[in-house]
């Protein structure tokens, strides 16, 4: 029980440590960054600045001025935590501030930061007088303005009458232009003589109002009580993309007139039907919200129909990456090792700007010029920065895995852009099929694949089909027909062309693909499946014998009957050349001694044997008649019959057929007489 226990335990922290491994990668941050910051220089509670980044174990770093920031009374920076706290600050640490953030494998930089000082200087302490007609319109000028800043979380606030509490509100007849000016559109009894107006600013990060540029207002009275409307403010103005730009017009009048807007393409501008603009101060405000630059141009702002005024709006920008270029500009990157990896940074001004000055490169916050060439090649216009032949880190070499960034700035501000670059161990395949397979229609073939790669990365396989038709099928287990099986793992496909019939077979004919790969990376393996098959060999149909109709069948009878008559002539033809050629000792002589010139029966008369009479015609008995006296000699022996024609026989004068009757006058002996019987 003992034994199993451990046995689960090591298998549980084999599954951790399997599951725990991570890519070898720089670190990424992932923290927000204003591009300034403002300190007082008497603030009284800390000001703390976060750097956070992510990948392991990291180390952090702030620089000013590109010099490492040490611990003081004023500045504390933690390694661990990424942070810089200023407790209090000297003239000496304000400046431009940045965060490395590093772990083995890379570095990586926040955008630089500038630490500005936040203050709210005095007004001049010297009043003035300053004399208005009623009905018409009094401009009031906030003099000698302080310097504030930010700039933009101060504003300047009037006041009436002594103290600081009697604020002058802003209303139909009352406006504040956007130098801080005060507009009286048209003065009336509320206006009281002697009344004093003084101009302050208040500063929103600092907390903290000056009171300053005091005027004493004396009124006189007006011949005419209506006025016709005089545009008496308008500025241009400058916003960035995808910020809210404000246009101000200032018209006076009496009675107040009523102020219309135009866009640049001198269309109306009705706020109820659109979420583009808004108005404020009683229609003397436009807002034009997440500006694009198609939002650049002069405005138009018109008071009863009959005068107007221009606005200009000018939508300008920082560097900003151009949106018509398609590539990822500085991604972070994971690539296999010998592989070369780019990165983008294609900046453009807006409309109207000058071009951002040619991207600057770092590897790690360092220049990589001093590479160039060897391990790193650069585009003639400095946008693409390629990383040739990337190496994994090791003991030895650095490698190429790090953080990467490029730097670019106009006349609006400059961008920063921070991606990092991993390298992984490649994929190498390690089983694959052959490049190409012959197969009929009783073949098993299977293909087997199977590969390695990064350790923290698994790898996954998927097949696909293109047959002689270019038409492609994604190969799964759910989708395949019964002639393909792809095991559990993918990594093994078995074509089975066994039982097919001939349409079923030729679908399996084609390319096979197998993508083996994980997220960042892929290789690909096709193998060929081919025949020597023709395509146009039909299967057999199998048929169904039928009845032949009874015509057919007198038609097959008649030709069996003619053939067995054709096999009986042939034999009886046979039979009788066999019994001619049978006929030996038969011999034709009257056919032949006729041939030959004589007359056998002639011949037969003359020599008397027709006289004789058959033995059973006259019953004499023919058993004691003796031929040796009419021969003149005995016959011996069947030897002796040929005797009497000489004593040697030249077989030289046989006829043609073998016959000797008729060449009697070659006989050896004159003396020889002719036989009767």
């Amino acid at each position: 029980m003992a034994f199993h226990g451990l046995a689960l335990v090591t298998i549980a922290i084999s599954i951790c440590i399997c599951s725990c491994q991570v890519i070898n990668r720089p670190p990424s941050l992932h923290q927000t960054f204003e591009p300034s910051y403002y300190i007082q220089r008497d603030h009284s509670t800390p000001i703390t600045i976060h750097c956070k980044a992510q990948n392991g174990n990291i180390t952090y770093q702030w620089r000013k001025d590109d010099v490492a920031v040490r611990n003081s009374r004023q500045v504390a920076v933690d390694s661990k935590l990424g942070t810089i706290v200023f407790t209090r600050i000297d003239m000496s640490d304000y400046g431009t501030y940045q965060c490395f953030a590093s772990n083995q494998y890379g570095t990586a930089l926040s955008p630089p930061i500038e630490v500005h000082e936040a203050r709210l200087g005095s007004f001049p302490a010297d009043p003035v007088s300053q004399e208005c007609t009623k009905f018409q319109h009094c401009l009031i000028q906030c003099r000698n303005r302080p310097v504030c800043e930010p700039e933009s979380q101060c504003r300047v606030e009037w006041k009436k009458g002594p103290g600081t509490d009697n604020n002058v509100r802003v209303s139909e007849r009352v406006a504040v232009d956007g130098k801080g000016n005060l507009h009286i559109l048209s003065v009336t009894d509320e206006d009281w003589d002697g009344q004093q107006y003084g101009c302050g600013l208040w500063n929103e990060l600092t907390k903290t109002f000056t009171k300053g540029s005091m005027t004493s207002l004396s009124i006189k009275d007006s011949s005419q009580s209506r006025i016709e409307p005089l545009g008496v403010y308008s500025e241009n103005t400058k916003a960035f993309l995808g910020q809210t730009a404000e246009l101000q017009c200032i018209f006076s009048g009496s009675p107040i007139p009523t102020i219309q807007w135009k866009t640049p393409e001198l269309e109306f501008i009705d706020i109820s039907n659109t979420k583009k603009y808004e108005l404020a101060d009683f229609g003397r405000k436009l807002l034009v919200k997440n500006l694009t630059i198609n939002d650049e141009g002069s405005y138009t702002c018109i008071a009863n129909n009959k005068v107007q005024q221009q606005a200009f709006l000018n939508v300008t920008s920082p560097p900003f990456i151009n949106p018509l270029n398609k590539n990822p500009q500085m991604a972070d990157t994971y690539i296999s090792a010998g592989k070369n990896a780019v990165f983008y940074c294609d900046t453009v001004s807006v409309q109207g700007e000058k071009p951002p000055s040619p991207p600057i490169w770092k590897k790690n916050g360092k220049d990589i010029g001093a590479n160039r060439g060897v391990e790193y090649s650069v585009s003639a216009d400095m946008r693409e920065l390629t990383v040739l032949d990337t190496e994994k880190p090791s003991s030895s070499r650095a490698g190429s895995t790090g953080s990467y960034q490029c730097v670019s700035s106009n006349s609006e501000g400059m961008i920063f852009k921070d991606a990092f670059l991993a390298v992984l161990d490649p994929i190498k395949i390690l089983i694959r099929p052959e490049n190409s397979y012959l197969i009929d229609r009783e073949s098993v073939i299977s293909l087997a694949v199977d590969a390695s790669t990064d350790p923290a990365l698994s790898l996954q396989y998927r097949w696909r089909f293109r047959n002689s038709n270019n038409q492609t099928t994604v190969l799964t287990s759910n989708t395949i027909p019964r002639a393909w099986t792809l095991s559990d793992s993918n990594r093994n496909l078995t074509i089975n062309a066994q039982g097919l019939n001939k349409d079923e077979f030729f679908q399996l004919i084609g390319r096979y693909f197998v993508e083996i790969y994980h997220q960042y990376d892929a290789e690909f393996v096709h193998i060929d499946v081919v025949t020597d098959i023709p395509a146009n060999v039909t299967d057999p149909v199998p048929t169904v014998p039928q009845e032949p109709p009874a015509e057919a069948n007198l038609w097959f009878l008649g030709i069996i009957f003619g053939v067995i008559l054709l096999i009986i002539v042939i034999i009886l033809i046979c039979c009788v050349l066999y019994r001619n050629a049978c006929k030996s000792g038969t011999y034709p002589v009257d056919e032949k001694e006729v041939a030959a010139g004589h007359d056998p029966e002639k011949e037969l008369a003359d020599s008397g044997f027709h006289d004789l009479s058959r033995a059973d015609e006259d019953g004499h008995k023919m058993d004691n008649i003796s031929l040796s006296d009419d021969f003149g000699k005995q016959i011996e022996s069947d030897e002796d019959s040929m005797g009497e024609y000489g004593g040697d026989l030249d077989i030289s004068k046989f006829n043609e057929d073998g016959s000797f009757i008729g060449i009697y006058a070659d006989k050896v002996t004159n003396n020889s007489k002719q036989s009767t019987v």
